[in-house]
């Protein structure tokens, strides 16, 4: 085989490579979504403007979104709403709602990872994306509760026994008191300095004993009733109180 034919059977071959390759690169379709993970407010709902980027040649067209349970691929409701771009690529945009109520009822039917998604097909097929939202983790506290809410200790029985319980908007949660305080009007009179952690749902016991001879000290001041207060914070800042009415006796 001469030098000249050689050449020439290898420029064809890179010519062949080329074309292939170069089919695969123009071919290639994607579609990203900015936000790819949302937090949801179980309060608020979730209302953004979300962007949908999409490659595909001829351009392509996806009629509507769905609401959909990531762990089964479960249809939970439908946004009939087009999107559409011509050409090689585009960047379309919409605007995303939950409301509160379905947040809630989705969580209550035992829905964990909900998926917006959708799909988008033209000349070169179809691909699709989702943004995904977390439900568990979008909850808030919502609320703390003491139990028994009044309690009565004397000089000699100076010991309080109760339960903390936290509820929570959505989901599960945790949340943390740093102290709590014996307060008479807005002054505070003793501090428990003991960290609490607690959850939502699983009631928090706690036992406090006062020191000795304060009762008495109160009483002779003509203060007989205190409140212990806890303030609980979760790792959204949510901040809630509660109290248990304290009554004294000698």
């Amino acid at each position: 085989m001469n030098k000249q034919l050689l050449l020439s059977i290898l420029g064809i071959g890179a010519i062949t490579l080329s074309l292939v390759f170069g089919a695969r690169v123009t071919a290639q379709q994607i579609v990203t979504v900015d936000p790819g993970d949302a937090w949801l407010n179980a309060s608020e709902g979730y209302q953004e403007k979300v962007t949908w980027r999409v490659a595909s040649k001829g351009g392509a067209a996806s009629p509507r979104g769905v609401f959909v349970n990531l762990d089964n691929n479960q249809e939970l409701a439908v946004v009939d709403q087009i999107l559409e771009f011509s050409g090689d690529r585009g960047e379309v945009t919409e605007v995303v709602q939950i409301s509160p109520v379905q947040a809630r009822s989705w969580h209550a039917k035992g829905v964990r990872r909900v998926g917006y998604r959708r799909v988008f097909a033209g000349a070169a097929g179809s691909l699709s994306n989702h943004i995904l939202f977390d439900l568990d983790a979008s909850g808030r506290l919502a609320q703390v509760q003491a139990s028994p809410p009044s309690q009565t200790v004397s000089g000699k029985s100076r010991k309080l026994m109760m339960a903390w319980n936290l509820d929570s908007d959505l989901g599960e949660i945790s949340a943390s008191s740093v102290s709590g305080q014996f307060m008479v009007g807005d002054r505070v009179i003793y501090e428990v300095s003991e960290p609490l952690t607690a959850e939502a749902g699983k009631p928090l016991r706690e036992t406090v004993e006062l020191p000795q001879g304060l009762v008495s000290t109160l009483i002779a001041q003509g203060i007989y009733e205190v409140r212990y207060t806890r303030t609980f914070v979760d790792n959204k800042d949510t901040r809630r109180s509660a109290s248990v009415q304290v009554r004294l006796t000698e």
